[in-house]
């Protein structure tokens, strides 16, 4: 765990919409990725491995409804996913340079792709160039989509 003043501050809501409500300005879409087939921790884990300036946010609404938002660190991107139970397709809202959604779908593509490994399939190389994430043995590094 880190020291509190280790903990990276992440911007609000706010910094993103520019002043405007929700969609704001957004391109909307829909998935048939749920946000909960990404909300586990290996699932973040992975995630935050494979696009590492990437932060979610749930906000709870009604009977489990839920709206999952992420965000990029240098807030000019965003995009939200509705999740509602028993449903096939999500409501995706993007905006931005980024489409943070399309990026979390590939993440969750190549995540199905590697048999859905659990914490026990990953390591970690440390070495004096920096640090590396890697699946099953060392040459199998995971894959950094940094923009």
């Amino acid at each position: 765990m880190r020291l509190r003043d280790q903990r990276e501050t992440f911007p609000p809501t706010s910094a993103y919409l520019d002043g405007e409500e929700w969609p704001a300005r957004g391109d909307q879409s829909v998935s048939a990725l749920s946000p909960d087939d990404m909300g586990d921790w290996v699932h973040m884990f992975t995630l935050g491995v494979q696009v590492p300036d990437l932060f979610c946010r749930p906000v709870w609404g009604k009977k489990g409804a839920y709206r999952l938002w992420l965000f990029d660190m240098a807030a000019t991107s965003w995009a939200t996913a509705d999740f509602e139970k028993d449903r096939t397709e999500y409501d995706i809202v993007q905006s931005g340079p980024r489409r943070l959604w399309n990026e979390a779908e590939a993440v969750m593509r190549w995540y199905k792709q590697q048999g859905e490994p659990g914490f026990d399939r990953y390591g970690l190389a440390v070495s004096p160039q920096g640090r590396q994430i890697w699946l099953d043995n060392p040459g199998n590094l995971v894959p950094v989509r940094v923009p």
